[in-house]
């Protein structure tokens, strides 16, 4: 299986100390994503950087998928350019996959290529 799911490891306990902030802040432009985040490891075919969210496109076991990064300026602050990955390397995305099952799209909060991290949205991250 290409996509490997993470359970939530305390986020509920999380947020519920948050309260309605976390709640406000997981709406915002995540409604389309699952709340469990997994791993997709594959390999780079298409780079885009830009608005409104760069992409990857990823060939993981056949299948293609699309890999959203943060907005530009997030992506930028987190070191990511479009010279950091090129088509035919290895990367690995941390992230959360679309409630659509049918729909092979994932909003990475932290990609790894050649031994170089990517936090894109660091508090998002569960589990460390």
């Amino acid at each position: 299986m290409a996509f490997t799911k993470i359970g939530r490891r305390g986020a509920l306990g999380l947020l519920g100390t948050l309260g309605g902030i976390g709640t406000a802040a997981a709406h915002h432009g995540w409604s389309w994503a699952e709340g469990d985040q997994g791993t997709l490891t594959g390999t780079v075919r298409e780079v885009y950087v830009g608005p409104p969210h760069p992409t990857l496109r990823v060939e993981a076991e056949g299948q293609m998928w699309t890999v959203e990064l943060g907005n530009p300026r997030q992506t930028a602050r987190a070191g990511f350019t479009e010279t950091s990955v090129r088509p035919g390397q290895e990367v690995v995305a941390l992230g959360n996959r679309s409630r659509d099952s049918s729909e092979r799209r994932l909003k990475a909060v932290r990609l790894t290529v050649g031994g170089r991290r990517f936090d894109f949205y660091p508090e998002r991250i569960q589990g460390g």
